[in-house]
């Protein structure tokens, strides 16, 4: 008791090996990688931050370090502008595999138009979709924040500056905001889509 036998290497006999020896298997979950808990695209995931932190940082301390309010001013504008464009082109088809713009159409109209990856093909990393989501609507939180306070205290050259942030930063809640509902429309009618094929292709000819 306490022994199992064991093929020995190179000949055709068995001999003994003390049970207490042999390592038991880990189960399969703890010896895969943990891929999914670390993001696909970190240097993404890091500006599609860092702009609008930066910016609301500006817009919090910057009077520590400067009393121009012109310099403050023009800081914000160009970190704020980068943000937009890194969230609106980058960051948001890299990171949930969306994508907005605005067309102008030729009778001066404008239309809403949306792109989403096929989700049958890409795997969107759950770290890197709550960042981009957190980030996207925490800032537009925070500064309307700052729009209540400039407005308290009837400061509107700062309130200036939070409308420009409210502004960029709305255009693109609203825009990937539509484009998620958007995505999931189409995702639902392909589901819809399918399972009427596979309805159809179950029932016999001659009940038809």
């Amino acid at each position: 008791s306490g022994h199992l036998p064991c093929c020995a290497g190179g000949g055709a006999g068995f001999r003994a090996v003390p049970a207490a020896t042999m390592q038991p298997m880990q189960p399969a979950n703890e010896m895969e990688p943990m891929e999914s808990r670390n993001c696909d695209h970190p240097q993404v995931a890091f500006f599609h931050l860092f702009f609008r932190s930066a910016a609301l940082l500006t817009y919090m301390f910057c009077t520590w370090f400067s009393t121009s309010f012109v310099l403050v001013f023009i800081i914000c504008i160009l970190l704020l502008a980068f943000d937009f464009w890194t969230v609106k082109n980058v960051s948001g088809r890299l990171l949930v595999g969306l994508r907005w713009w605005n067309e102008i159409m030729p009778d001066g109209s404008s239309e809403w138009r949306f792109e989403s990856a096929d989700m049958s093909q890409r795997r969107v990393n759950s770290l890197d979709s709550s960042i981009f989501w957190g980030g996207l609507l925490v800032a537009p939180a925070l500064w309307a924040l700052f729009a209540l306070g400039a407005l308290l205290r009837l400061n509107l050259e700062w309130l200036l500056i939070v409308v420009v942030a409210l502004t960029l930063n709305g255009a693109n809640v609203i825009g990937y905001l539509r484009c998620r509902k958007d995505a999931g429309n189409k995702l639902q009618g392909l589901v819809a889509q399918a399972g009427m094929s596979t309805l159809l292709k179950n029932v016999p000819f001659n009940a038809l």
